[in-house]
């Protein structure tokens, strides 16, 4: 067995500068990684050690423990399970009268009892995934200088660049890591959820509020696919905000200054990006709601060099495409032969064709010439066309000839720019994707005219929440004879289908990846995620699919199982690619089995007094 002890005499500087220095290791088989339930060793006694959530058992403290931690008095007497605490949590969350205030009552028991909260997200997380992430959360972000109680996660702030480094390394040695199961080479944080809170879902800037959103993706890194929330380190840089709302709030508890941009902010990440690289030289960074002009830029800047993800840009496009790709295998056609219809050519948009482009490149062999011209892309103003004066960074590649589009046929004599409806009647496409936020904007008419030209239309409405989606899928079922392959950006209810039986439409949602390529990243401690890796995982959730009449997509209820599946391939890439720093000898099976023992439960490990 593998295992990294920290010991309490070492310095955190002294610990990374050990790490850095370390060479790969060869693991043999999944037999020589065991889940590692000996003992947390700590100091701490009564009322200190119930107000530390990551030790604290509440009533579930043993009458040993009890004893040896002076808990007796601070504690009623009965001792009840893991599982009647979640019983408890449970009652008393259905109790509180408002989404936002579910919110708040999780945050609360997370800052009480971290077990416990990991197992009641984990029991419950499809009704509740809504509530700690969005649409809950982007509530809970706008209100977080009322909201706010304690603080939790990391807050790097412009004025005090200077101090960065020496803030990271006191926030994380304030942590108390503990001796978990490890290459004894791995540093003590494998994630960083970091944002500039520019673009939080879809209510833009919110300053320093956005510490929220990035707490939110760690948790479900730990619900998705077991990351140890411990190791786990969320970030906001505070660069100030545009937002006049904020800076009215008397409240406000961030930087009140305009927005850094330019030069000075490029500076202040580079600093970031050097620091963090230095003292957790293994992590993956994950970039969350950075806003348009900086989210493609910084991802291309640093992913030559350096593990780092944009869940917005990659992992909405990968979810997707592994839904077309598991259409695609009902339908018996190569990706590359689809004509791909993107309604809402944004930063979400654009990035979820540069994945399908990918796939189209690293499976079928396209060259990126080839595949552009794959895919018809429409804004506010109509089709992209190169003749344009606004086409965004990103967008020119996929902007059509105005010449090829010349004599196609306009729905009024008058109207210079081409809609959905004329790009959907010329090219008959294969796959229509909406990002678009334009409620019902996939007709009947669209959505019939499509039907015309395929047998089995992909139709993939994408836009957040519910009632901004591009069409309700029983509409789009309907409006094709029951024959159309759909996945939805939001949940939706059951179809009654034809013959009376019921039809579950996929949500394509990024938490039933982007976690697990997150776990095959640090698994494999990846000097990168190359495209390569995250086309494997892509591949490997799009064979978990079920069968023609159900879903495109494994049910978000199965996670945890399914990252497994797809970590297992991200990790074979990554040594195929030669970016891992591990060396891995067994069949699918080991690697699967290994990757379950690296897993964080959420159950209560014996403590030791020292």
């Amino acid at each position: 067995m593998l295992r990294r002890v920290v010991s309490s005499g070492v310095s955190y500087r002294a610990q990374v500068q050990r790490i850095t220095s370390a060479r790969s290791v060869t693991i043999a088989s999944a037999t020589s990684a065991t889940k590692n339930l000996v003992p947390i060793k700590t100091n701490l006694r009564a009322d200190a050690l119930l107000n530390t959530p990551r030790l604290n058992k509440g009533a579930a403290f043993s009458r040993e423990e009890r004893a040896i931690f002076g808990l007796e008095g601070f504690l009623p007497y009965d001792i009840h399970t893991l599982e009647i605490q979640v019983e408890r949590a449970w009652n008393q969350l259905q109790k509180q009268p408002s989404n936002l205030l579910k919110h708040a009552f999780l945050a609360s028991l997370r800052d009480q009892n971290q077990v416990l909260f990991y197992r009641i997200m984990q029991d419950h997380l499809p009704e509740l995934l809504s509530i700690l992430y969005t649409p809950t959360a982007g509530e809970a972000i706008q209100q977080f200088s009322h909201l706010f109680r304690r603080p939790i996660g990391c807050f790097l702030s412009y004025p005090n660049a200077d101090g960065m480094r020496a803030q990271l390394e006191a926030h994380v040695e304030s942590l108390n890591y503990d001796p978990d199961v490890s290459d004894p080479n791995e540093g003590p944080i494998d994630l960083i959820v970091v944002t500039d809170s520019e673009a939080i879902l879809g209510i833009g800037d919110q300053g320093v509020g956005g510490i929220t959103i990035a707490t939110s993706k760690a948790a479900l890194y730990t619900l998705g696919a077991g990351l140890n929330p411990n190791r786990i380190l969320p970030v906001v840089l505070d660069v100030g905000t545009d937002n006049h709302l904020l800076f009215s709030d008397p409240l406000y508890m961030g930087w009140k200054h305009t927005r850094v941009r330019g030069e000075p902010y490029d500076r202040f990440v580079d600093k970031f990006i050097k620091h963090v690289s230095a003292l957790f030289p293994d992590a993956l960074i994950h970039f969350e709601d950075f806003g348009n002009n900086n989210a493609q830029r910084l991802l291309d800047k640093y992913q030559s060099h350096v593990p780092v993800f944009n869940d917005d840009i990659q992992g909405t496009g990968a979810v997707v495409l592994a839904a077309a790709m598991s259409a695609l295998r009902i339908t018996g056609e190569k990706l590359s032969d689809s004509r791909i219809v993107l309604y809402g050519a944004g930063s979400a948009g654009m990035g979820i064709v540069n994945q399908i482009r990918q796939g189209m490149i690293l499976v079928d062999g396209l060259t990126r010439g080839e595949a552009n011209k794959r895919f018809w892309c429409l804004d506010a103003d109509g089709l992209l066309l190169k003749s344009s004066l606004s086409l965004r960074p990103g967008q020119e590649e996929y902007a059509r000839d105005p010449n090829e589009v010349q004599g196609w046929k306009r729905e009024t004599p008058e109207q210079e720019a081409l809609r959905l409806i004329d790009v959907v009647r010329e090219v008959k496409p294969t796959i229509l994707i909406g990002t678009s936020t334009h409620a019902k904007g996939f007709t009947e008419e669209v959505v019939r005219e499509m039907a015309k030209g395929c047998e089995r239309p992909v139709i993939l409405p994408l836009s957040n929440p519910t009632s901004l989606a591009e069409i309700d899928p029983a509409d789009a079922m309907a409006w094709t004879d029951y024959k159309a392959l759909c996945a939805t950006g939001s949940p939706f209810p059951l179809i009654r289908m034809p013959d009376g039986t019921t039809h579950k439409i996929s949500e394509a949602n990024n938490a039933i990846c982007y976690p697990a390529l997150g776990l095959g990243t640090v698994i494999s401690r990846s000097r990168t995620l190359s495209p390569g890796m995250i086309m494997a995982g892509v591949q490997a959730l799009a064979e978990l699919a079920p069968n023609d009449n159900k879903s495109l997509l494994p049910d978000l209820a199965d996670v945890r199982s399914v990252s497994v599946h797809i970590a297992a391939a991200v990790v074979r890439r990554a040594i195929e690619e030669g970016h891992a720093r591990i060396q891995f000898q067994g069949d699918n099976a080991d690697m699967e089995e290994f990757i379950k023992k690296r897993m964080w439960d959420a159950t209560y490990r014996p403590l030791e007094l020292i």
